[in-house]
């Protein structure tokens, strides 16, 4: 009989959840070795990527270090190293924050930009490949993979995304997935990995 282990191929075998997981695992190990290409060619590290690729994207409240280290699961002092480090290339600045000049946000030099706008494409290979599955697939991923995470967030594995399973303006009303905010059901394709208008939800008594 094979031992039980996910990594044991004999197991897998006869164990569908272990070979999605296992699938899972390859992925991530994929999404490794694009940024650590990524980051190789320009001189930078991987969290360094993933920072200007964010700092391109995202509103000035959340570009300080307390929320990149919370969005990327490491600890203040990691980020703070690699903001550093990108401060001394001249790829961003910080600014104090009004009525609070113990706090800062960050900002991309024109430099920083630029090289952000290079590096953000790291994940294209990844996209390339889900374009290839049928969108009605790619929809039914979604939602899977948003359950998934959902999953992860409750056992507190991975901080809690800002995406519609989250969000206190989200429902299943008849058996489908509903937007409060909007007041309009949602296709599995319309569900949010990141939300501008997220609001926590509020657990249950």
């Amino acid at each position: 009989m094979a031992k039980e282990s996910t990594f044991n191929p004999e197991y897998q075998a006869a164990n569908t959840a272990s070979k999605v997981v296992a699938a899972l695992e390859r992925l991530s190990e994929a999404f490794r070795v694009l940024l650590w290409q990524e980051a190789k060619q320009h001189g930078i590290s991987p969290i360094q990527v993933q920072i200007l690729t964010f700092l391109l994207h995202y509103p000035e409240k959340v570009r300080t270090v307390t929320h990149l280290a919370t969005y990327f699961n490491m600890t203040k002092a990691t980020v703070s190293d690699a903001i550093k480090t990108l401060e001394s290339k001249a790829l961003l600045n910080r600014k104090e924050v009004k009525k609070d000049n113990r706090s800062h946000t960050l900002h991309l030099t024109r430099e920083g930009r630029s090289l952000g706008k290079k590096v953000e494409k790291f994940a294209n290979p990844m996209l390339d490949a889900v374009k290839n599955i049928p969108p009605g697939k790619q929809a039914e991923l979604l939602e899977e993979l948003l359950r998934l995470i959902k999953d992860l967030n409750e056992k507190l594995i991975i901080t809690p995304q800002r995406m519609c399973f989250n969000c206190r303006f989200y429902e299943m009303k008849r058996g489908g997935h509903y937007c409060n905010l909007v007041q309009s059901p949602l296709k599995s394709s319309d569900l949010r990995v990141e939300c501008p208008e997220f609001d926590v939800a509020v657990l249950k008594k």
